[in-house]
């Protein structure tokens, strides 16, 4: 029969071991702490196995730092295109005030030169104002006593409002410029394009036809006189477009104007004299 060997043998030596090594792990904390001399083989260590940590950590740099270079090209890109943007968009808003600055200045120029010259007109009373949409006339407390002619254009402190159609010894008649009958030269104060506004009947309605269907007028356009037919001054304001219709199967385009003048409620007009026509006549106004 034979003996089964001990449940344990073989045990006592790695337990020897064991004690061994925890008794000497105790001995050196110990002595490291009341001395210190670890701290030195530690700090060499560090020196030794520092290259290591850093080539260690050298792939998560590099990437990092290619990450970084990516986001700051991105964002200076976006930088410099919206740069560029606000530089185009300060460039174009100089460009249009400078455009609309010349322009101001030149219209400016022609109604100072008109009022000027109106300045010599006759002031005139309304007595009475007739809107028919057939049939738009003033009655004027003044006549040939007061040197008016047939003809005489009539201003208000805004605008053009119309010219004498009859002037009689003390009452003078005068057709507005939104009479069906009446046709007055005007020019694009914005662009110079001549043409022709004719009345439609309404006290708020100019209308600009036979236009080129590339005509170089926009809502928002003013028209001033025209010295073309000699009824008015040039430069005078007449009227502010509303609308431009460009149909696409018709051969001109038509714009629609509101008059500046307060053609329904002047109490006073002032009457200004033709001035020397440099142009073909207009037709004569009805006189009825």
């Amino acid at each position: 029969m034979t003996d089964s060997a001990p449940l344990f043998a073989g045990a006592r030596p790695g337990t020897l071991k064991l004690v061994v090594l925890l008794a000497l792990a105790i001995m050196l904390m110990l002595t490291d702490r009341q001395r210190g001399f670890l701290v030195s083989m530690r700090e060499r260590a560090l020196v030794l196995l520092a290259p290591v940590y850093e080539l260690t950590a050298l792939p998560a740099q590099m990437a990092a730092d290619a990450r970084f270079a990516v986001t700051a090209r991105q964002s200076l890109a976006n930088e410099n295109a919206t740069l560029r943007a606000a530089l185009l968009t300060a460039q174009n808003e100089i460009y249009q005030r400078r455009a609309a600055a010349l322009e101001a200045e030149r219209v400016l120029a022609k109604v100072q030169r008109a009022r000027q010259d109106a300045l010599a007109g006759t002031l005139l009373r309304v007595i009475d104002i007739d809107l028919d949409p057939f049939r738009q006339r003033l009655l004027l407390d003044g006549g040939r006593e007061l040197g008016l002619a047939r003809g005489d254009g009539l201003i208000d402190v805004a605008g053009v409002v119309g010219q004498l159609s009859e002037v009689g010894a003390r009452y003078s008649f005068a057709i507005l410029i939104t009479d069906p009958n009446h046709a007055l030269p005007v020019e694009v104060s914005r662009s110079g394009l001549k043409a022709i506004a004719y009345g439609s009947g309404d006290a708020q309605r100019l209308e600009l036809k036979n236009l080129p269907p590339n005509a170089d007028i926009v809502v928002g356009d003013r028209l001033l006189t025209t010295a073309v037919g000699g009824r008015f001054v040039a430069g005078y304001p007449v009227a502010d477009v509303i609308a431009v219709e460009r149909p696409v199967d018709a051969a001109f385009a038509t714009a629609i104007a509101r008059p500046v003048s307060l053609l329904a409620s002047n109490r006073e007009l002032l009457a200004v004299k033709p001035r020397p026509s440099v142009g073909p006549p207009l037709p004569e106004v009805d006189q009825r």
